[in-house]
């Protein structure tokens, strides 16, 4: 390159010369260099033009623009939607529509790309329609004012996804009884705003993750007689103990104006619900304590119930029975597939057992009250033949049955050729030697080839000695579990893929026992499946009438 520079005769001696320049020689040379740099600046301004050029006719190119506006709607649609599906564990915290580097589906950063974007973004309703408002200090309805006027507004008739939610202040200046009130009245203002837009609702999520605080004067807004008839899913939570606070009252107010309910989950006490019109509902939960009169108002109403989760604690209140009469009929639930009730009392446990039939029931998770109570086996018993139901998982806690019942109910076919989930927690109270036997697999001798036991299982849940029955733990393990890779003929029964145990240890005075080596065996195989062991100290005595030596235990 250096030949391409034409210098004058001059330079070109100096070049090729390690000759200093003269003093003439170092003011031309410097002429020159500002001449040259003058141009070079000069040259990159015209370079960052063309480049600014060559983008601008690059982006009439572009294929976006040959999208028609029905196209990027649809674009738009799609990136908005899982929004509305959201957990409602996460969405309660976070503000949204915003314009937020970690929200960038929000439309209202989609309204900000360039004016094609924005006028399909403000013209699409759907992008609109999904609004959540933490409030956290007594400010927020006035923070939040512009943000519900534009989703109403350009959400125009479609359905509406809201979640509202009170939550505790990590500011000091905001925790004081004054403060907490007007925070949840400006809550409450919130939800004046979007009042006259209930028949909208499809989805709404109450939070109320505040301590009880005095509502003064305020209360909530009144319901319109056509109450909420597109309302599909409701979440509500509170920290109210109280069945018949404001708030949960107003919330069954909203339940038995919503005909159309699929799904409910309610955080809070449920008492006195009068009526259940959900002839669609699918999902019912509530986890805060309700009564059984109630419950049966959800069976007898919601025929198309898949899933039933509830809770029968309320603090001071005996069991509340149904009303039914001999010449009643059994109450059909032909499409409910999971039945999950805790804080059962004996009285409430029987009424279930004896008025109720699940023929679709998949999932049975019953578990007792503190308070030991008989076990009504042949209810039990009934129940599950009546139903005929194919059962997935069992699961019983805090109730008096006997392994003897268990394994009775292991045999019947309906349970015995399905079953895949077992759980059994009677207070840490250790399983029998026969049941934890009837529950290992052998190989049969016998030629006529026997069905294998519980050929399903592969998750169990139960109790045992750590000492007493170490040995016989392992001897269940081994029959269970195996590498499918490694078995070129496939294995009678399932391989276990989970196993929960408790590990009861005698209490003595002057020693420690543990569990601690049953745990370092199993610790080998905790990659291949999951292990889950609880050690837990008991009194010693009877229990332990002989130790079996632990001999070769290693040998997993």
């Amino acid at each position: 390159m250096q030949e391409d520079i034409e210098l004058q005769p001059r330079f070109q001696s100096l070049f090729k010369s390690n000759e200093p320049p003269s003093h003439l020689d170092v003011l031309a040379i410097s002429q020159i260099l500002e001449d040259r740099l003058a141009q070079i600046f000069e040259l990159g301004q015209q370079l960052a033009k063309l480049r600014t050029e060559v983008h601008v006719y690059e982006s009439l190119l572009s294929g976006i623009r040959k999208l028609p506006p029905e196209l990027l709607t649809e674009i738009f649609v799609h990136l908005i939607a899982p929004i509305n599906e959201r957990y409602y564990r996460y969405s309660i915290y976070s503000c949204y529509p915003r314009v937020d580097a970690l929200h960038q589906s929000s439309p209202i950063v989609l309204s900000h790309v360039c004016r094609k974007w924005r006028s399909v973004a403000l013209s699409t309703p759907q992008l609109w329609s999904t609004i959540s408002v933490p409030h956290r200090t007594p400010l927020g309805c006035f923070n939040y004012a512009n943000l519900v006027e534009r989703c109403i507004t350009h959400s125009r008739v479609s359905p509406l996804y809201i979640t509202l939610a009170v939550l505790n202040s990590t500011n000091a200046e905001f925790r004081s009884p004054t403060a907490k009130g007007l925070r949840f009245s400006s809550a409450l203002d919130t939800l004046d705003k979007f009042m006259p837009e209930i028949s909208r609702w499809r989805y709404f999520h109450l939070d109320l993750l505040t301590t009880q605080t005095v509502l003064s004067e305020r209360s909530f807004p009144s319901l319109p007689l056509s109450g909420a008839p597109n309302l599909y899913k409701i979440l509500f939570r509170t920290y109210s103990p109280n069945f018949d606070s404001s708030e949960v009252l107003w919330a069954l107010e909203l339940l038995r104006a919503s005909p159309n309910l699929h799904h409910i989950l309610f955080l809070a006490p449920i008492s006195n619900l009068v009526e259940a019109p959900w002839v669609h509902l699918q999902h019912f939960e509530s986890r805060n304590g309700m009564r059984l009169r109630d419950l049966f108002l959800i069976f007898e109403g919601c025929p198309a119930l898949e899933n039933c989760i509830a809770c029968f604690e309320l603090e001071d209140e005996g069991p509340s029975l149904p009303s039914f009469g001999e010449s009643d009929p059994v109450i059909v639930l032909s499409q409910l597939r999971k039945l999950q009730l805790t804080h059962l009392r004996q009285a409430e446990l029987i009424a279930i057992l004896q008025w109720l039939t699940a023929p679709s029931l998949t999932e049975l998770v019953f578990a007792g009250h503190h308070v030991s109570d008989s076990w009504p086996d042949e209810l039990f018993r009934s129940f599950l033949a009546r139903s005929a139901c194919e059962l997935n998982t069992l699961s019983l806690s805090r109730l008096s049955y006997s392994d003897a019942n268990i394994m009775d109910y292991l045999r019947l076919p309906n349970v015995h050729d399905t079953l895949e989930h077992l759980v059994l927690d009677k207070w840490k109270t250790p399983i029998s030697p026969e049941l934890l036997n009837f529950l290992t697999f052998k190989f049969s001798s016998d030629s006529s080839g026997s069905s294998p036991v519980l050929p399903k299982l592969n998750d169990v849940t139960f109790a045992i000695h750590a000492i007493v029955q170490a040995v016989r733990l392992r001897e269940f393990f081994l029959s269970r579990w195996y590498e499918g890779s490694r078995n070129h003929v496939p294995f009678p029964v399932a391989a276990l893929q989970r196993l929960a145990v408790t590990l009861l240890v005698p209490y003595l005075p002057n020693a420690t026992v543990s569990g601690e080596q049953i745990r370092r065996i199993f610790s080998r195989v905790e990659d291949m499946v999951e292990i889950d062991l609880e050690t837990y100290v008991v009194n010693g005595g009877p229990d332990y009438p002989g130790i079996e030596k632990l001999k070769n235990f290693d040998e997993i």
